[in-house]
């Protein structure tokens, strides 16, 4: 087949579908951060995305996928004193997710004392006037803390557990229909024998975060299985789970 022929058949098969912007029309995304026993939040930056799966290629080809995913930065602001942010931006009409970032690494006023926050699930929230509501979302300083796991009974029981939590990246999806689903970043497992009574678990957490504590009970067998979430204690900068 002659080359050029071959090249325009190619460039034919691939479509250029990306996402595409409404002419002067303005969206707007507004929202507040709350900071754990208030406190002082810097003025982290706050950037905005927008998303989208096109179809990329109409003609099957090995070398070019089905779909490609698309995704723009469609604006950038900073937290207000306050926490509040706003972004005000063109609206992009043939996006599938809309998602903002706070605290990104790499961004200018990125602050490692903070963790970073992503929020994913805009577009599931009302479009008012032009403007997603986002919730209020509280979020801690990056801190050393630890889990001690107590054995009070179940004496001659080993325990197997799983530690799920958030660190440095904390991911919220704001969807309605995923509100109860946690997004864990990180996990710790192991075991606690019978001759163990006590054990200390290190952890970097955003403070005031919860934990998931996931774990059985072993006796010839799984005698129990649960899952329990722990809740942040102030007073010892950390948690506690007995079993």
């Amino acid at each position: 087949m002659n080359r050029n022929l071959l090249l325009f058949l190619m460039g034919m098969a691939i479509s250029s579908c990306e996402l595409t912007y409404e002419d002067n029309t303005r969206l707007l995304i507004v929202g507040q951060i709350i900071s754990f026993e208030n406190e002082d939040l810097p003025q982290l930056p706050v950037d905005g995305y927008a998303s989208g799966e096109f179809i990329s290629s109409f003609i099957p080809l090995p070398l070019f996928p089905l779909t490609q995913e698309d995704i723009d930065l469609i604006g950038s602001t900073r937290l207000m004193a306050d926490g509040n942010y706003k972004i005000t931006t063109i609206s992009p009409k043939n996006n599938s997710y809309l998602s903002l970032v706070i605290n990104a690494e790499g961004e200018d006023g990125y602050d490692s004392g903070w963790p970073t926050l992503v929020i994913n699930g805009i577009k599931s929230l009302p479009l008012e006037t032009f403007k997603y509501q986002i919730p209020e979302v509280e979020i801690g300083r990056v801190v050393n803390s630890r889990l001690q796991i107590n054995r009070i009974s179940n004496i001659q029981d080993t325990l197997a557990y799983l530690i799920q939590y958030n660190a440095s990246v904390k991911e919220i999806n704001i969807d309605h229909d995923m509100f109860e689903v946690n997004i864990w970043q990180m996990k710790e497992y192991g075991e606690l024998y019978p001759s163990e009574l006590t054990k200390e678990i290190p952890l970097r957490v955003s403070r005031g975060d919860s934990i998931q504590v996931s774990y059985s009970l072993i006796n010839n067998g799984i005698v129990k299985q649960d899952d329990s979430k722990v809740h942040y204690n102030k007073e010892i900068n950390g948690y506690e789970f007995d079993f």
